[in-house]
């Protein structure tokens, strides 16, 4: 079994069709096929189902998918850990993060880190936390950066910040006054919030049905900074972490309280894998950057 065998199969995985995967790994469509039936008879088993002129992942293709894209990624890894010892000066990082940190948390260490180490390709994935930990368990992904607790055993988690949580609204709305609010009087505002496929809205659901309210919640957006666009332009407010919330000068916030809501960042590992330097490095960065 050679590498590049994997490549191409995992790459026809996500294509579903020879001649796509041919044209991004660079190589014909006779030596794809090749290389991919080579693949199937090493493992005595067909990892497509042929359907005209596409492909689909047979059940054993799917099954072994997992496991092949981990094994490139642990590959990866010891080809990045041999390019530690030269400083950095090639391999691929790949991290996924939530939506709210991409935008508050992530920008200043990214660029600090293409900054110092100009040839290590650098990838940032826009996920949601579940995601997230799928594509540690996979081994798409090095790093993960999310609020925790994680759903996975297998999932290290590694505290990097607190967060309250907070609720905004326009300056000239008639409730915007002080600097807290109680669940109980949030509960009583026309409110715009995350869907409950978030983790953030189940976890304020549940603060507050323990508290004994029930929101009102008139919209349902999956991006904070949509929710916070339409409290600009409209009478509802919103609930997002802290961060989030500092970004918009010009709209009201107020930390949640009786009791306070907090959500905990962290960042996420396998358990499992190995770090490679790369991603203790972006790690470093991180921190650092938080604390300044």
């Amino acid at each position: 079994m050679e590498i590049r065998q994997l490549r191409y199969f995992l790459d026809i995985a996500q294509t579903e069709h020879l001649t796509q995967s041919a044209q991004n790994l660079f190589v014909t469509q006779s030596t794809l096929s090749h290389g991919l039936r080579q693949l199937e008879e090493e493992l005595d088993t067909a990892l497509f189902d042929r359907l005209g002129r596409g492909l689909k992942l047979s059940q054993a293709g799917a099954e072994f998918r997992a496991y092949a894209t981990r094994a490139l990624k642990e590959i990866e890894a010891g080809r990045m850990a041999l390019a530690d010892l030269s400083g950095l000066q090639s391999g691929r990082l790949t991290i996924g993060a939530i939506p709210t940190f991409l935008n508050t948390v992530l920008p200043a260490t990214v660029a600090a880190f293409c900054e110092r180490y100009p040839k290590v390709q650098l990838e940032v994935r826009d996920l949601r936390a579940g995601p997230i930990e799928d594509q540690l368990m996979s081994g798409e992904l090095d790093l993960g950066i999310a609020f925790h607790p994680t759903r996975h055993g297998e999932i290290e988690t590694e505290p990097l910040f607190e967060e309250r949580m907070m609720v905004v609204l326009r300056k000239t709305d008639p409730q915007a006054r002080g600097q807290h609010i109680t669940l109980k009087r949030a509960a009583q505002l026309p409110m715009a919030l995350l869907p409950r496929s978030f983790a953030t809205r189940r976890m304020l659901d549940e603060k507050f049905r323990q508290a004994g309210a029930e929101p009102q919640v008139r919209v349902e957006m999956e991006s904070v900074e949509a929710l916070l666009g339409v409290c600009r332009h409209g009478p509802l407010a919103t609930i997002v972490p802290e961060r989030a919330a500092q970004q918009m000068p010009d709209l009201h916030a107020m930390a949640l309280t009786a009791p306070e809501v907090v959500r905990h960042a962290g960042l996420l590992w396998r358990r499992s894998a190995s770090r490679s330097v790369a991603a203790r490095e972006f790690a470093t960065l991180l921190r650092a950057a938080l604390i300044a």
